[in-house]
This record gives structure tokens, C-alpha cells and sequence, in this order.
């Protein structure tokens, strides 16, 4: 009793549910940008993600910005302008605790004028901006063109 290939009807439900299976795919597929067969995250839709630096938060002279101080290890800087004091902050542990890992006055080091830097010098800096303040007031020279020759 061999029937038709055409007529059998679990031959018709499974080349039914086949094509249905490829339209999903294909669906699936279709939604991502770029395209792409690999799975998404839960919760991802398929956009880029970019990592934005997040915002200083404060007022009053003191400031919170939140850092990494390694691969699982997060914390926060605090600047008080006013005491001119840089303060990091890094939590850690289980459970997660806040502590104190650095403190520091920067009062002297904004009276620095040439530390740590070789090259080019301050001065040689100041120098090649003067000189290209002075070329740009310069009027332009004429020389003469070469327009009839070519």
C-alpha cells in the first residue's frame, strides 16, 4: 500500500512544518543588524552596544565619578575643589563593602610648571606657538606665478 508521494499526510505536515521552521529563521534572522545566525543575549536587541562615560555627579565644590580600578572591581573618585582633595573610593569583597584606598592633596602639584616631561619641553612648546603666531600676522608673500608655462 505505498500511497502517492504526494498524498501522504504526514509527508504534507512535515514539508509543512519545515517551511515554517525556515520562515521563523528566516525572520529571526532578518530583525538582527547585521544578520547574523548567532544567538542574541537575553535582553539584547541587536544593537551595538556602546559603553558611555558616565556622568560626574556634585555640586558645592565636591564631586563623585564613578571608575574601575580593575576587572571586577569598581569604586568611585571624590574631588572636593574647594580643599583641593582627590579621594578613591573602591568597592569590594563579600559582602560588597566600600573602602578608602587613596587620598590625596593636590594643592603643590598645581604649582608645578615642568615636571616629567622630556620632550618636547615646555619652553620649546611655547616657542613653536609663538612662531605660529607670527607666521599667521605675517602678510602672505608674493612670488610670482607660473601660469603661462605649464
Amino acid at each position: 500500500m505505498n500511497a502517492p508521494p504526494g498524498r501522504n499526510s504526514i509527508a504534507v505536515a512535515l514539508w509543512v512544518n519545515a517551511i515554517a521552521l525556515v520562515a521563523i529563521l528566516l525572520t529571526l534572522v532578518a530583525r538582527q543588524n547585521p544578520p547574523s545566525l548567532l544567538p542574541l543575549a537575553f535582553g539584547q536587541d541587536g544593537r551595538p552596544t556602546v559603553l558611555a562615560p558616565q556622568p560626574i555627579a556634585g555640586g558645592g565644590g565636591v564631586f563623585l565619578m564613578p571608575a574601575q580600578f580593575s576587572d571586577h572591581v569598581w569604586g568611585c573618585y571624590v574631588i572636593d575643589i574647594d580643599r583641593q582633595t582627590l579621594l578613591a573610593y573602591a568597592c569590594s569583597g563579600s559582602p560588597p563593602q566600600l573602602r578608602l584606598t587613596a587620598a590625596r592633596n593636590f594643592t603643590w602639584y598645581l604649582r608645578l610648571k615642568d615636571f616629567n616631561t622630556e620632550k618636547p619641553r615646555p619652553d620649546e612648546v611655547r616657542r613653536l606657538v609663538e612662531k605660529q603666531l607670527q607666521d599667521a600676522n605675517r602678510p602672505p608673500t608674493t612670488e610670482p606665478t607660473q601660469q603661462g608655462q605649464r
